[in-house]
């Protein structure tokens, strides 16, 4: 886990409550824990109402209200709903430690996990009261992201050790900012070309290098354990030449050159190819709580691959093919699959908790695994049959089974002390 400082002063006095008694003071204790804690219940019950919409369109369930368009609703939910939660309450934690600046205040993080809270409630909310709703928490969301990213650039300002990761992140939760905010304008003026070209932007120009920048720094970092302490390497030109490709690709998408897509599309594949087994994944085996960060991994070049044979074969015929396989692989496939791996290390390492992985989170990540695979598989059949009805839904049970297991197993966590006695 990441090492954790010796000071008090990074988190908020801690309760005095007896040991392991769940309390919500708790969530004060430390940046990720509010954030986790909604991000994996916005994801739970997210993949539950997207999983009744599938079903109830496919005649398995009774149809229930639907105020939002679906796309809207489910690309947004998990664009800009979910993962700012685990994005915001890892980096919270992180910047400082990073670059050695002085932990950002209780006050602070607790404040934006609030108006965290606020915004994804009235956007449930809007799902049954209608668009008004659903856009006001959309804008809520987009002016807490903005609190959020100024936090974290007054960390990057004031370091006196910058690290070439954190500058990366805050560069890309700016271009976040603006598509987040872009979105929400979007569902309020009725824009459907705005609300998408803000959804693309947001995980093409945001979380795509973001997270890749966090893979760059932390996965050789966690597999050197297994490694027997031996670096791996992580090379600065790697991460320049990944971030490039991803905003080539969004600016020639933005100008609608979309038939010199495969060229970025391809820089990203090769880099992500490369990454993955220069990490040696074969050593990670027999050890859950890193074969699992590994695998998901392996989902981006994946995902890219796809993506690349996608652009590519437009540039060839004018036509897209594989239909939505290349987003739900990088989507699913990776961003939550990593999520799932990455928030169980944070949460087992500062929770005071061994850093292992048991077989109950196991299953809740290859239920995730199965939801990628079985949506990627819809995709292949022709959109509106009955199998390919059958797959999206077997594809949201799986997900939601994976999301809810997760939450039920470490929801807990966040609402009690450190096991450990220390602070965090």
């Amino acid at each position: 886990t990441i090492p954790t400082r010796p000071a008090a002063a990074d988190v908020a006095p801690a309760p005095a409550q007896v040991p392991g008694h769940v309390h919500l003071r708790w969530l004060a204790a430390a940046p990720h824990r509010a954030f986790f804690l909604a991000g994996a219940t916005a994801l739970t019950v997210g993949a539950l109402w997207w999983t009744l919409r599938l079903a109830a369109r496919s005649g398995l369930a009774p149809p229930i209200a639907a105020a939002v368009p679906d796309p809207w609703a489910h690309a947004w939910l998990m664009t800009f709903g979910v993962m700012p939660g685990f994005v915001f309450g890892f980096l919270l934690t992180v910047f400082p430690r990073w670059m050695n600046a002085t932990p950002i205040a209780a006050g602070t993080y607790v404040a934006l996990a609030s108006g965290y809270g606020v915004a994804l409630g009235l956007a449930f909310a809007g799902l049954f009261l209608g668009l008004e709703v659903f856009a006001l928490g959309a804008g809520v969301l987009a002016g807490t992201w903005a609190v959020a990213w100024l936090a974290l650039l007054n960390v990057l300002l004031r370091a006196e050790q910058p690290v070439e990761h954190a500058v990366l992140a805050a560069f890309a939760l700016g271009l976040g900012l603006v598509s987040a905010a872009a979105c929400a304008w979007g569902l309020y003026a009725l824009d459907g070309t705005v609300v998408h070209t803000a959804l693309r932007a947001g995980l093409q120009a945001c979380w795509l290098p973001l997270v890749y920048a966090v893979c760059h720094r932390m996965l050789p970092f966690f597999s050197q354990a297994a490694l027997r302490g031996e670096a791996l390497p992580r090379p600065t030109w790697w991460l320049v030449t990944f971030t490039g490709a991803a905003y080539a690709y969004q600016a020639l998408a933005t100008y609608g050159r979309f038939e010199w897509l495969w060229l970025p599309s391809a820089g990203l594949a090769l880099v992500a190819s490369l990454s993955f087994a220069r990490w040696r994944p074969w050593a990670a085996r027999g050890v859950p709580l890193l074969w699992t960060l590994h695998l998901a991994f392996a989902w981006l070049a994946l995902a890219l691959w796809l993506q690349t044979a996608q652009t590519a074969g437009f540039a060839l015929t004018g036509e897209w093919h594989l239909g939505r396989a290349p987003l739900h692989a990088l989507a699913v496939g990776f961003f939550v699959a990593l999520v799932v791996a990455m928030a169980t290390r944070v949460t087992l390492g500062h929770s005071g908790r061994p850093l292992a992985m048991d077989a109950w989170t196991v299953r809740c990540f290859l239920l995730v695994q199965l939801a990628a695979l079985l949506r990627i598989a819809s995709e292949l059949l022709p959109g509106g049959t009955a199998p390919a009805e059958a797959l999206l839904v077997a594809s949201a049970a799986a997900f939601l089974a994976g999301a809810a297991g997760w939450l039920f197993r470490y929801g807990p966590t966040y609402l009690r002390p450190r096991l450990d006695g220390r602070p965090g």
